[in-house]
């Protein structure tokens, strides 16, 4: 289907250089070009809000609370048995 678009002098040249360096058309390149940015937000979109959080976040280390939460009976355990021993003296 026949699509028009207006393009700025840069951009046009930008596309013509890009096509050169290619060796395809500009219409081949723009063609390809919409089909996997516009493949991208569908993809985004589709995501969780768990999954774009994984993909986003800074560090696997995370904030350092993830062995607390994982621990957490563990760690509270040792707190009431440290408690215990010091009332039973």
């Amino acid at each position: 289907m026949p699509s028009s678009t207006r393009l700025d002098k840069e951009t046009e040249a930008l596309l013509k250089k890009a096509a050169e360096c290619s060796g395809v058309t500009k219409s081949h390149l723009v063609r390809e070009s919409i089909r996997e940015y516009c493949a991208r937000i569908v993809e985004q979109k589709q995501r969780t809000p768990w999954e774009i959080y994984q993909a986003v976040r800074k560090s696997d280390k995370g904030s350092g609370h993830g062995s607390r939460v994982k621990d957490g009976k563990k760690i509270m355990a040792a707190y009431l048995e440290e408690k215990r021993k010091k009332w039973s003296l």
